[in-house]
Formats: C-alpha cells, sequence, structure tokens
C-alpha cells in the first residue's frame, strides 16, 4: 500500500515540476511550494532507505520558492546561488540534525 502511495506522489511530484518548469515558479511561486511538500512527504514515506538523500528537492524548492516569493531572485546567477544555498542547508541537516527532527511533523501526526 505503502509503495502505491508512493508512486502515485512520485507522479504527482513529476507532473508539478514540470509545471513549475514551464510556468516558472517566479510567476507562481506557491506551485515551488507545492512541489516541495509532496517532496517532503515523499522522502518520508521513503525514510526507510533513500529518504534523507530525496530531501534535498524540498529544501531546494523550498529556498527558490522562498527567493521567488520575497523578489530577491533577478537573473539566472540569482538562482543558482539560492540553488546553491538550498544544497548547503540539505548537507548542514543531513550531517547535523537527526532524520526524528527532520520528520518531526510526521511524528506528531502518527500519535
Amino acid at each position: 500500500m505503502v509503495t502505491i502511495i508512493f508512486y502515485g506522489l512520485l507522479i504527482i511530484v513529476v507532473i508539478t515540476m514540470i509545471l513549475a518548469t514551464i510556468v516558472g515558479i517566479g510567476i507562481k511561486p506557491y506551485v515551488g511550494w507545492f512541489a516541495g511538500l509532496v517532496w517532503y512527504i515523499l522522502s518520508f514515506l521513503g525514510s526507510m532507505s533513500i529518504g534523507l538523500y530525496l530531501l534535498v528537492f524540498p529544501f531546494v524548492l523550498w529556498t527558490l520558492s522562498l527567493a521567488h516569493t520575497f523578489g530577491l531572485i533577478k537573473n539566472r546567477k540569482d538562482k543558482g546561488l539560492y540553488i546553491t544555498i538550498g544544497l548547503i542547508l540539505w548537507i548542514v541537516s543531513m550531517t547535523t540534525i537527526d532524520d526524528v527532527y527532520l520528520f518531526y511533523p510526521f511524528k506528531l501526526l502518527l500519535n
């Protein structure tokens, strides 16, 4: 059952990533927020194997969406900067924060 949910959400996230690319996160930042949320759920469902590595996508998408929301991205160089910031945040969280705390909202939902 979890596998069906995982692959169903994977299809949804691929569609939202295509929409985010076509429409552009800068035009509609909520597409990036939604895609990041679905990737976060996918990373929790895959947390027994590759979940922590899938967290790179929410970190990058949420960093880009936050920067677009505040109007900080003006050109491709700025977009590369915020992608790099998202990757650095992901690396720091992978090495310093336990996965129990990275998936803490799910712990609250499951209790």
